[in-house]
């Protein structure tokens, strides 16, 4: 039964479609960061306690905002990093480009980018001050990378439309793998080069990707909108084939997944359009168990992080629910 792996479920007030996850780690816990509906809110699972986070309107230093005074930030994907003792968010939406703030005072710190149009953004792997990389999709090409300060992004990668972004500190570089309408690209984020290129099957989409390891070699999952899941070997050659065959299980579009090591197992938890969270060994392709399910509609995020010392997925969309799973195989 997969209500036997069900921690927790909180919902966040109102019950708002929720579009965008992030988790980082405070004072030793998990804290969570969800958006949707132009609202962020932060919820502390240990303790079951939400919080609305108002934020400064994006576009607060532009001329024009005067003649809209009831604005609000459009948001629904969103990254988070602690620096310098404080919890940065990074946020984007359909309509508003990439901004940052500050978590608790809600200040911004950097203004939005020209793009606008966000469909992921993530939070770059590495050391010093927080790094953010963020894509469009359907309205700009490409991937940019952006810091705490300055007018044009640190770093561009050269790509089509990209829907999904993860990244990794691989061998000492901090990787970017993108989803898209060609497959999935991987760059170096210090230079924008790119790294490897793969294809997904003609006609379809990777909208989910994340970074693993198998046997110790880097590997990267795709979810696409047909509902299957790929793993591709890093070290292997470019356009080389997945690893095994995809693995099929949800009905129409995977929209996000993350990955966890599980002992010494490495899994990937998935979420659909079909309001159901799948668990996925990776070096053999199987689904773990059977379907987990209780969203009464699409999940749109899945985040793994840790929970009381073990390995934890969390996901939500449609509902407004955040449900908490345990991962222990």
């Amino acid at each position: 039964m997969s209500d036997e792996r069900l921690i927790l479920s909180s919902a966040a007030p109102g019950n708002p479609r929720i579009d965008g996850l992030a988790v980082v780690e405070v004072d030793g816990a998990p804290l969570v960061v969800c958006t949707g509906f132009y609202t962020l809110w932060s919820w502390a699972p240990l303790q079951d306690e939400w919080q609305e986070r108002p934020l400064a309107y994006a576009f607060a230093e532009d001329p024009r905002a005067a003649e809209y005074p009831d604005a609000e930030n459009d948001i629904d994907s969103v990254a988070v990093a602690v620096f310098d003792g404080r919890v940065v968010v990074a946020a984007g939406g359909d309509e508003q480009a990439a901004a940052i703030w500050d978590l608790d005072s809600g200040e911004l710190l950097r203004g939005p980018t020209d793009e606008l149009y966000v469909s992921s953004i993530a939070t770059v792997k590495g050391e010093g001050p927080p790094l953010f990389v963020a894509s469009s999709g359907s309205h700009w090409d490409g991937v940019r990378v952006w810091g705490l300060s300055g007018e044009e992004p640190l770093v561009e990668m050269d790509a089509g439309s990209i829907w999904g972004l993860a990244t990794a500190s691989v061998d000492g570089r901090s990787l970017v793998v993108g989803g898209g309408d060609e497959g999935v690209e991987v760059w170096d984020a210090a230079n924008g080069e790119q790294v490897a290129s793969f294809y997904v099957d003609d006609g379809e989409t990777a909208y989910a990707v994340a970074f693993s390891q198998l046997d110790g070699r880097p590997v990267f999952v795709a979810g696409t909108d047909s509902g299957r899941v790929y793993v591709f070997d890093l070290s292997g050659d470019e356009d080389g084939d997945p690893i095994h065959e995809p693995s099929a299980g949800h009905e129409g579009r995977i929209n996000a997944l993350d990955v966890a090591m599980v002992g010494d197992r490495a899994v990937a938890v998935t979420g659909g359009e079909d309001g159901t969270v799948r668990i996925w060994d990776l070096a053999g392709g199987r689904q773990v168990g059977p379907p987990l399910t209780g969203h009464s509609g699409s999940v749109e995020a899945v985040v793994v992080t840790t929970m009381q010392d073990r390995a934890v997925a969390l996901t939500t969309g449609r509902d407004g629910v955040v449900r908490v799973w345990d991962l222990t195989l």
